[in-house]
């Protein structure tokens, strides 16, 4: 299976973000995600959520690909967007009330809840654009070679490095299984009971399970037989070094970091942009 159909996989590829290494992404990626946690308007999210996009374009991640690699994760949004509307914030008399969902009175639309429901789903949507960013763009063995290179145990970036190689691994047996499935008939458009579809699921998640338990019991005899960790010291092929970029990288991600951080706290004499709900009085 093509490593593109993946969602986290790694594609070869000459953009920039590709070339920067990896503990420099991953600066960029542990800074993105503190951020994204201390925005709290609804506007700026939706601005880091652009601004995350088009970082993916730029690394060679076109347009159709993208909407294919979001296409499970707009499906899970959604629901989550629907249960924070209806079960987030407990109904008062003081709380807001936007409208009525269908011009129903037992359905309202509460400020409250549709802030935190839309406040998760950019969150969320965020910090999975920026794994998908990361896994695409960073090649395993030279994200292990970085950590190697920062004095970290090599026992343990081995085992971080096999539970990297996992996940796609994990979605391409899944993948799979399900082809499997449908070449014996057994898909979801036959099933018209609840019964069929726990039997649909319950067969796909255990063969799926023993799958990877077969690929883990087997990735531990080749370590027991090639001797892993018999000598404490190791030396690589290849290392991976810091350049000029990789510094001019971190310092420019620094500094947006520490810019925004002072922007949300209020150090900067800038105007706080306005909130959806300030917009929403406007137009209605």
């Amino acid at each position: 299976m093509d490593n593109k159909q993946l969602i986290f996989a790694y594609v070869t590829g000459t953009s920039l973000m590709h070339k920067i290494n990896p503990i420099s992404k991953l600066i960029f990626l542990i800074l993105l995600t503190i951020f994204t946690f201390l925005v709290r308007s609804l506007i700026l999210l939706m601005f880091l959520s652009i601004f995350i996009i088009l970082i993916m374009l730029l690394s060679q991640i076109s347009f159709k690909m993208l909407l294919r690699k979001l296409k499970i994760l707009f499906f899970i949004l959604i629901i989550s967007l629907v249960l924070n509307l209806f079960f987030n914030a407990i109904p008062s008399e003081e709380e807001v009330i936007l409208f009525y969902l269908f011009n129903l009175e037992f359905l309202p639309i509460r400020k409250l809840a549709l802030y935190f429901g839309l406040r998760a789903f950019f969150i969320l949507f965020t910090l999975y654009t920026s794994a998908i960013l990361f896994t695409y763009t960073t090649s395993t063995k030279d994200f292990v070679y970085s950590l190697i290179r920062l004095k970290i145990p090599y026992k343990f970036c081995f085992a971080f490095m096999v539970g990297i190689k996992y996940i796609p691994t994990i979605e391409q047996e899944a993948k799979t299984i399900a082809l499997a499935q449908k070449a014996r008939g057994f898909s979801l458009d036959r099933i018209r009971t609840f019964r069929k579809a726990y039997a649909f699921i319950s067969e796909r998640l255990i063969s799926t399970l023993v799958s990877i338990l077969r690929k883990g019991h087997t990735t531990s005899l080749s370590m027991e037989n090639r001797c892993f960790g018999i000598y404490k010291k190791r030396t690589n092929l290849i290392v991976i070094k810091f350049q000029i970029r990789d510094f001019i990288f971190i310092f420019i991600c620094l500094s947006l970091f520490i810019v925004g951080a002072f922007y949300i706290f209020g150090v900067l004499p800038f105007p706080q942009l306005p909130s959806l709900y300030s917009i929403y009085l406007i137009f209605f």
